[in-house]
């Protein structure tokens, strides 16, 4: 038997993507293995999320720890509350873990969004973004072995950081079908007279984060609009530090077509993939490009950009277009929507690719691995 640590202080929804990976993670996870020990270090609002969904087993310690994400706390602190657990191995979520503590361990780089583009940072400045490179770094050192969420993540990190590429495992992320199964057609009718979504809805869910190119593609909705009606629909935490979007959509003539209810919970996602006549995904780099997924598993066509991850990932089952180009964005959305043909095959593969991911398989291959270490 094997005690095992698991950095879950970012399992609360509200932290999105790593939100998200960490709960289906450790969910499957404690189904598959009851043998091991686990140990999940959380915060109070992590701990209370978890406890609601009742998941625990009679292997699982959760050690409550108000310690946030990239503060001198993690340096300096949880170090010591790690150690005090005595770990046979320590799995960090992320790639931010504590360059102090000795014991062994695996960590998670989703991707190197803040080394490609560090103003994705809040209030960044020189000493942040050189303790963020610091830490990651440290992290592919010091790291028994290092999971990558998909091949170009890999190549990144290994153009990056020059380790040897052994020390590298793929395991892949998957969309969460639960969340789909309680949909109905008068539910995604309320949804719509709500929002007054008398037109095409084109979708997209992300941060307003520079690499997300949401102003690209408020910018192409511009041009798209000019030609046919839609509505722009944005989903996620809005953020007023990251003024482009809001200066974009200011700019752009279509801004009265421009939905943006915000963070939304799992039921509410399903819906708006439900609602979505297309679901668009305009990042200029994505580590896997999990939204997309999702999108496909609820039967949306999805059309995406053509960079990083996401041809990978999605492979025959989105309509590619260049994230730098926004009349090649608007010309593909516009072909999805009225293609009918298009959609449907779209629609057909996007199942297909969906269901070959399964969050059951990559909890498997992360046990795998934590035997090999």
């Amino acid at each position: 038997m094997m005690k095992i640590g698991i950095d879950a202080r970012m399992y609360r929804s509200s932290v999105a993507g790593i939100g998200r990976y960490s709960q289906n993670l450790i969910k499957n996870l404690l189904e598959i293995d009851n043998k091991n020990q686990y140990v999940l270090f959380m915060t109070p609002a992590d701990a209370e999320e978890i406890r609601k969904k009742k998941i625990e087993t009679r292997n699982t310690k959760i050690v409550e720890t108000n310690i946030s994400h990239f503060s001198l706390a993690e340096q300096t602190k949880l170090p010591k509350i790690l150690e005090k657990e005595k770990l046979d191995l320590m799995h960090f979520l992320n790639f931010n873990y504590p360059v102090r503590y000795k014991g062994k361990f695996i960590s998670v780089i989703h991707d190197l969004t803040l080394h490609f583009y560090p103003e994705t940072a809040k209030k960044t400045n020189f000493l942040k973004r050189a303790a963020f490179s610091y830490v990651m770094k440290k992290a592919c050192q010091n790291s028994a072995k290092i999971v990558s969420v998909s091949e170009s993540t890999k190549k990144d990190i290994l153009k990056i950081f020059h380790i040897d590429s052994k020390k590298i495992k793929t395991i892949y992320e998957a969309a969460d079908d639960k969340i789909f199964k309680t949909t109905s057609e008068s539910a995604i009718e309320s949804l719509k007279q709500k929002y007054h979504l008398d037109f095409p809805v084109i979708l997209t869910v992300g941060q307003f984060r520079p690499h997300k190119n949401l102003p690209g593609l408020i910018e192409a909705f511009g041009k798209l609009r000019k030609e046919m009606p839609a509505k722009l629909v944005i989903l996620g935490k809005q953020d007023p530090k990251h003024t482009r979007v809001y200066e974009a959509i200011d700019k752009t003539k279509a801004k009265s077509d421009i939905v943006m209810p915000g963070f939304v919970t799992d039921e509410e996602l399903s819906l708006w993939y439900k609602a979505a006549s297309v679901f668009v995904f305009p990042s200029f780099y994505e580590g896997f490009g999990l939204p997309g997924l999702e999108a496909m598993m609820a039967g949306a066509p999805v059309v995406a950009s053509n960079q990083a991850s996401l041809p990978e990932v999605y492979q025959d089952a989105a309509l590619y277009f260049d994230p730098f180009n926004t009349a090649d964005i608007a010309a593909k959305i516009k072909e999805v929507i009225l293609n009918k043909k298009l959609q449907e095959k779209l629609i057909e593969n996007g199942r297909k690719i969906s269901r070959k991911y399964s969050w059951k398989k990559t909890a498997e291959e992360t046990l795998d691995l934590y035997k090999q270490v």
